[in-house]
């Protein structure tokens, strides 16, 4: 069966129970989906050299993504040096977003403490990239952060987010609204100059429309948009891993420029800057259904108490 008609029906489920989803339950319902897809081989495909001295890289998880998505990442940074230490904030980042922020800088704090290290990298999925960039931006963390790579992110926040509010009032969809003073505090900065910011994105995610919503002024922005790339796809497809890990280790001292080197997929150019417009970027295909699927739960769960 389609996984789009599963969702549905499992919403539909959750309404029969007449109560709102909560974001635990909705991340459950997206793990099962995509069970087979999350499961790491017994033997990975070669990766890059490896690191010559590894150091940590911090996950950050989005709304609704318990950490179990970051399994295959995982798995490839371990075998590529990099020592992963992946961060769910508390109730899937449905809280408020500052407060998340907050607590991130208390993470951050605990990591570098933990490996002995001044500065760490991050790699974050979806709103895990917008407080991880409130952090650096406002919170300081430019002091401790050398790279910040963030995937499928709505750095300006999403037009639909405004009605799913109003059926779903978690305080991130609130502070996902364009317009919020959330994305009005991120946005009102640039990142600074001493990290490199990569944002990655496709052009057909089903829900973090329109893509363009991912572009970071003065970043390296980086567009799936040749063919179909959908949301999830990005935790476990390992060509796209592999524009993380370029973006991970950029700047090294000996970092091959090869083309040859896995590091660099084949028929993508990982440096690539977006322009504002998206860089030419096309949006046919099965794009912006999935963006309502909440709205949809939460109208089943409103039908079914009438």
């Amino acid at each position: 069966m389609n996984k789009s008609i599963l969702t549905l029906l499992a919403f539909s489920t959750l309404a029969a129970c007449d109560h709102e989803p909560t974001a635990q339950e909705i991340g459950d319902i997206y793990l099962a989906k995509y069970a087979d897809e999350l499961v790491v081989p017994a033997q990975l495909e070669p990766g890059p050299t490896p690191l010559a001295v590894p150091r940590p890289v911090l996950l950050i998880t989005g709304v609704t993504i318990p950490a179990k998505w970051f399994d295959p990442i995982v798995a490839r940074l371990t075998r590529d040096g990099f020592i992963p230490v992946v961060y769910e904030p508390p109730d899937l980042l449905s809280g408020d977003l500052v407060m998340n922020t907050h607590l991130l800088a208390d993470v951050i704090a605990k990591v570098r403490a933990d490996y002995g290290v001044d500065k760490i990298d991050i790699l974050a999925e979806c709103t895990g990239g917008l407080i991880a960039r409130h952090y650096i931006q406002s919170f300081g963390g430019d002091q401790f952060v050398s790279r910040m790579v963030t995937f499928v992110s709505p750095q300006h926040g999403l037009p639909k987010a405004a009605l799913a509010y109003q059926y779903a009032p978690w305080p991130a969809i609130r502070d996902l609204t364009p317009g919020s003073a959330f994305l009005e505090a991120v946005n009102s900065k640039t990142p600074p100059a001493s990290v490199p910011f990569t944002s990655i994105y496709t052009c057909t995610d089903e829900y973090i429309q329109p893509y363009t919503t991912s572009i970071i002024p003065g970043a390296t922005n980086i567009g799936l948009c040749d063919k179909f790339v959908g949301h999830f796809q990005t935790f476990y497809d390992p060509e796209i891993y592999l524009i993380m890990h370029a973006a991970l280790v950029k700047g090294d001292a000996g970092t091959p420029n090869d083309p040859n080197d896995p590091s660099t997929p084949p028929g993508d150019d990982p440096v690539d800057e977006a322009s504002e417009d998206g860089g030419g970027c096309n949006t046919g295909g099965n794009a912006g259904g999935g963006a309502l699927l909440l709205v949809a739960a939460a109208l089943l769960a409103r039908r079914a108490r009438r």
